[in-house]
């Protein structure tokens, strides 16, 4: 059994029921699992879910860029005549 096979038959059925309890209960979550195969030495299955009002977790953005090795292409700092800020970033 590789560990994809062992994905699939023993760690998906658990996931699905994280996953539907995450969903009914608004609890955001992340994760991921590094599967590789032959085929695809890069193969992960990852997992990300917001809570009750669609909103991600604090830091799961970030570690959602992290595990995709995103970077983003350019960061834009607003400074605004009331003293806030805007940071954005354009992920290329």
């Amino acid at each position: 059994m590789n560990k994809e096979q062992a994905y699939d038959e023993k760690i998906f059925p658990l996931m699905t029921q994280i996953i539907g309890i995450c969903e009914e209960h608004g609890v955001a979550m992340i994760a991921q699992f590094a599967i590789p195969t032959e085929e695809d030495s890069g193969l992960c299955c990852t997992t990300c879910i917001q809570d009750e009002n669609g909103k991600n977790a604090d830091g799961h953005v970030e570690a959602l860029r992290i595990l995709r090795n995103e970077r983003p292409a350019m960061r834009l700092r607003t400074e605004h005549g009331d003293g806030s800020v805007t940071l954005t970033e354009i992920v290329g």
